[in-house]
């Protein structure tokens, strides 16, 4: 097999090139599946001679580090305040693709970890959103809500707590995820031997990169201030180091102290912005917007609304890194014959990123202690892995928008503003009523299912169609042509139009559109808003799921075993790509369904 530094040198070559049909050069020799209906024949590409890995270029261990919400930007942005141990020794001693983009619209945490674990975009894997709605349960359904029977957590959550803050109370499994994930590939290449963990804060977030049959998954729940599993992996109880880890609770060590700046002598104003801004929002467990804050708040003893406001610090991501380093620890991960796999997700970026947006003095805050516990990171993998013998690849899911109430949005973005689904959605029905001259008191419902939770996408009432005689693609049309006419929105989509195949220069939105499009599970119209605009019922804080370059530049970096230190690559590429390169340092196949397999022309971004 190839040594991943010949790989990874002819990659880059290629992709100067070809574009995406560098991908092939990561991938070891596999059958290619033949092209789908409607799909031009997929043009072969020649092999690359190499030396098999010699024993040192072999890893024993792969680690797939993603941040939460981390805008590739920011790599350069504040490079000049990181150490030389984290970020910057990746970039000096490993590979930077300073330009990966996520290629799919609807750039959020469930898509975004569903496609770095199956090199899939959303129209293949199925996870289109973080919600959809099942419009035969008449339902919003979670990316990892079961699909037949509900599973308890491990260890249970006592009832007297509710129900979760976030995800399904019903538990969670990967059931619909509809791709394998580099974690299944390798399951099934070494019979069961090669391990992987999969830990976040999140629970979508270690369910999706884990797939069907992870050794272990863990995630957070602010119920209890502990990690839990899932009854769908089937255990009865904890990993004991596990057990061990929640049984100290570390997340309580935050209760009497506070969040302050990393580097209080730096000018946290000149490299972000002021400390209190339009449009942030407060602080969890009844904080102000401000530093420092403490974490209890009006609390006499840790409980929920302390742990959310702990996950929603930098804090957060270092409780997730202790419970990294225990499984490393515990498990041997990468002192066995076959390569493992750990997955961490580290998803309190994204929770401070929402809160105060991308030009705060929070978010510079925690990516200044991102850079740190990559350092931190590194050096401890260094000593219990060894140097030279795992492979480390820091991704994202998605960046951010900007706080539309800022000045310096509305400069760049002179559309930028705040406003709420329901005002499309409401506009959309009168619009249609009035055009069909049914003007009935209750107004007639043309829209059955559009709102926050499954924006963009528009289901449209099928039986008021039919009850009218319409056709739906006339309808769907009507619909589409009203949300293109507000000032505020960019361009629309029917998914007859997704389903052509055509993506002509003038509609440069409709590739990233397709391809987060799945017939089973998306509306009748996608709705892509003008940059810089931020649709959504919150008065404050951000969000991301556009197609827009703030939400789709993610970083992308390789480093250890076998890997050249080849430095910053300036040419685009794709965030698929970030799955086969997984895969390969496993030296195992790709995932199956991986997407840069198809043609280019509907792959590539352009």
């Amino acid at each position: 097999m190839p040594s991943i530094r010949v790989i990874l040198a002819a990659l880059f070559t290629m992709a100067l090139v070809a574009g995406v049909g560098g991908y092939f050069l990561l991938r070891p020799p596999v059958s290619k599946p033949g092209p789908r209906h409607g799909e031009p024949p997929i043009d072969p590409v020649p092999p690359v001679s190499g030396n098999p890995k010699s024993a040192t270029e072999q890893p024993k261990l792969v680690v797939l580090v993603v941040f939460d919400q981390m805008r590739g930007d920011y790599l350069t942005r504040w490079a000049e305040h990181y150490g030389p141990d984290g970020f910057e020794r990746i970039k000096k001693e490993g590979v930077w693709f300073s330009e990966c983009h996520v290629p799919y619209a609807c750039t959020s945490t469930g898509p975004g970890h569903a496609s770095l674990s199956t090199g899939a975009a959303p129209s293949v894997h199925g996870i289109i959103e973080n919600v959809w709605y099942d419009r035969e349960k008449k339902a919003a359904v979670y990316c990892c809500q079961p699909t037949k029977r509900e599973y308890d957590l491990i260890p249970p959550v006592p009832p007297e707590l509710g129900k979760p803050s976030r995800g399904s109370a019903a538990g969670y499994s990967p059931e619909r995820l509809l791709a394998q994930t580099v974690a299944d590939s390798l399951h099934d290449a070494t019979k069961g031997k090669g391990r992987t963990f999969s830990l976040s804060l999140k629970d979508r977030t270690a369910v999706l990169m884990g797939g069907q049959k992870p050794t272990g998954a863990y995630c957070f729940d602010t119920r209890d201030g502990k990690f839990h599993t899932g009854a769908f992996y089937g255990r009865d109880a904890a990993h004991p180091w596990v057990t061990e880890f929640n049984a100290a609770k570390p997340a309580d060590a935050w209760f009497d102290k506070k969040w302050d700046k990393l580097k209080p002598s730096l000018d946290y104003a000149k490299h972000s912005g002021p400390d209190d801004a339009p449009g942030e929002a407060a602080w969890f467990n009844w904080q102000n917007r401000t530093f420092p804050r403490d974490f209890k708040g009006k609390l006499t003893a840790p409980a929920a609304p302390y742990y959310a406001a702990v996950e929603a610090s930098p804090f957060g991501n270092e409780l997730l890194l202790g419970l990294a380093k225990k499984a490393v620890t515990a498990e041997k991960l990468g002192r066995g014959e076959t390569p493992d796999l750990l997955c961490v997700s580290f998803s309190s970026t994204d929770l401070v990123g929402h809160q105060y947006g991308p030009d705060s003095q929070e978010v510079f805050d925690v990516t200044l202690r991102a850079d740190k516990l990559v350092g931190e990171f590194l050096t401890f993998l260094d000593t219990e892995v060894g140097k030279g013998k795992y492979v480390l690849v820091i991704a994202a899911d998605h960046g951010v928008c900007p706080l539309p109430e800022l000045a310096s949005s509305k400069e760049k973005y002179p559309a930028a503003k705040r406003t709420p689904v329901k005002e499309l959605a409401d506009g959309l029905d009168a619009a249609l009523n009035a055009m069909h001259n049914t003007l009935t008191d209750p107004p007639t419902r043309w829209v059955e299912a559009f709102d926050d939770d499954i924006w963009p996408w528009v289901h449209l009432n099928h039986k008021t169609i039919e009850a009218r005689k319409l056709k739906l693609e006339d309808v769907a049309n009507a619909a589409r042509d009203y949300l293109t006419g507000r000032v505020y929105i960019e361009t629309a989509y029917t998914r007859k139009e997704l389903e052509d195949g055509q993506f002509p220069a003038d509609k440069p939105f409709k590739k990233s559109a397709a391809l987060a499009y799945h017939p089973d599970r998306c509306g009748d119209v996608i709705v892509i808003p003008k940059a810089g605009v931020l649709v959504t019922k919150y008065p404050a804080g951000t969000s991301h799921g556009s197609p827009h370059y703030y939400d789709t530049h993610v970083p992308f970096l390789v480093y250890g075993a076998g890997v050249p230190a080849l430095g910053k690559r300036t040419e685009e590429v794709s965030s698929l790509r970030i799955a086969p390169t997984l895969a390969w340092a496993l030296g195992v196949p790709a995932p199956k369904q991986a997407a840069l397999d198809r043609p280019d022309a509907i792959v590539g971004k352009k």
